[in-house]
């Protein structure tokens, strides 16, 4: 067991291997863009994070997306804990899954002390 996982596991979570059903970048919730990795374990979805906003132009004829600079950060995070070279590589893609509540916090790379939490840097700047 490496530092990271001892990390979770000592605030109470689980880890668990898991294979990637899908990855989505979608704007269905709203004006809002999403990432979301689906996963066989705790409540499917990783993401649910927004990343985008649809803005309207200054004179309402038009709209375009706004995108977070942390976003692309996810994007090429996630690409390289499942060590793919395009978006459309991860379904079926091993990952680890930390657990908390039945709920999925964060990702792991399958064999490195790699983790991904959206509640950590860079995407959560440390006070």
């Amino acid at each position: 067991m490496n530092e990271l996982e001892r990390e979770y596991i000592k605030t109470g979570c689980d880890i668990v291997n898991a294979i990637i059903k899908s990855a989505d970048i979608s704007t269905e919730e709203g004006p809002s863009v999403y990432i979301t990795l689906k996963l066989p374990v705790g409540g499917v979805v990783f993401g649910g994070i927004c990343f985008g906003t649809e803005m309207l132009t200054n004179d309402g004829r038009d709209s375009y997306i706004e995108g977070w600079d942390k976003g692309m950060t996810a994007i090429l995070r996630i690409m390289q804990l499942a060590e793919v070279k395009h978006w459309g590589d991860l379904a079926g893609k091993p990952l680890r899954a930390v657990l908390k509540d039945g709920r999925i916090v964060a990702i792991g790379h399958l064999l490195y002390d790699q983790f991904m939490d959206y509640k950590k840097p860079p995407f959560k700047e440390e006070r």
